[in-house]
């Protein structure tokens, strides 16, 4: 269930970090380190890992094991969208 929620949150780092890479203010640090880190070839290569070690681990766990997976799965989708949302009404 972990490696559910950790694929959520790195999946959706890299896409928002990829998307702001080319208007990223390089005068603010804070801003420009986060999108550094969660943007490029690594970071891509990372998120994939994490997305294969998903699937795999998916192969191995029985139907009650996946029911668990996909709702935190789904519940850390919901919760990523709230919090771009509530970022963006701000």
């Amino acid at each position: 269930e972990i490696l559910s929620v950790l694929v959520v949150a790195e999946w959706s780092y890299q896409s928002w970090g990829e998307k702001v890479l080319p208007i990223t203010n390089r005068d603010d640090f804070l801003t420009y380190e986060w999108v550094d880190l969660h943007s490029g070839d690594y970071f891509r290569d990372v998120v994939s890992y994490l997305r294969d070690l998903l699937d795999k681990e998916g192969t191995l766990i029985d139907d009650e094991g996946k029911e668990k997976c996909k709702a935190a799965f789904l519940r850390a989708i919901q919760l990523e969208e709230d919090f771009f949302e509530m970022a963006y009404a701000a």
